[in-house]
């Protein structure tokens, strides 16, 4: 009977990683790179072309503070690894001066930011302080107002009854 639950076990854990994704929604994401912050969420949905769809927040840097808006990429038919995340510059019509790369990973029920990935700081809207390329030195990433999905509840309640059946006909035998 071990070998039974073990294999099914297996099977679970196998099963769950290949049709997994990240969830589909908002994410909290804040990052800090040498040369500025931004603090703000990104609509994350794994089946778009452009994986973030919608962005909202405050970027802070040594040029300006700025409101990132849109990803500037959702025209690319192709999916990429990366998505720039810019400013609306009333300036240029349809342009940006500032913004950042971030390369996400789908790591099945989670989503992270890819660290090896292109995530850089651009700020252009200065001549004289102008922002290329700042690295990226801190991050935290969160789904937004998180809350447990319904199967994965019902899957750890049913968990916890086949342990509990278990350890109790291993009582009774005894």
């Amino acid at each position: 009977m071990k070998k039974l639950h073990m294999l099914f076990a297996l099977a679970l854990a196998v099963l769950s990683q290949s049709v997994w994704a990240a969830p589909i929604g908002w994410y909290d994401y804040q990052a800090t790179w040498r040369d500025g912050t931004f603090k703000g969420q990104f609509y994350y949905d794994s089946s778009a072309a452009a994986r973030i769809t919608a962005v909202k927040g405050t970027l802070v840097d040594l040029v300006q503070t700025t409101s990132i808006d849109k990803n500037a990429y959702l025209d690319y038919d192709e999916i990429a690894a990366w998505n720039f995340l810019s400013n609306t510059n009333p300036a240029d019509m349809g342009g940006h001066d500032a913004g950042f790369y971030l390369t996400l990973l789908d790591l099945g029920a989670t989503l992270t930011v890819d660290a090896a990935g292109l995530n850089g700081l651009y700020d252009w809207s200065s001549a004289s302080q102008y922002i290329d390329d700042s690295p990226l030195l801190s991050f935290t990433l969160g789904q937004a107002n998180a809350v447990p999905e319904p199967g994965s509840t019902v899957l750890l309640l049913a968990g916890m009854a086949g342990l509990f059946s278990l350890r109790r006909a291993r009582s009774q035998r005894a």
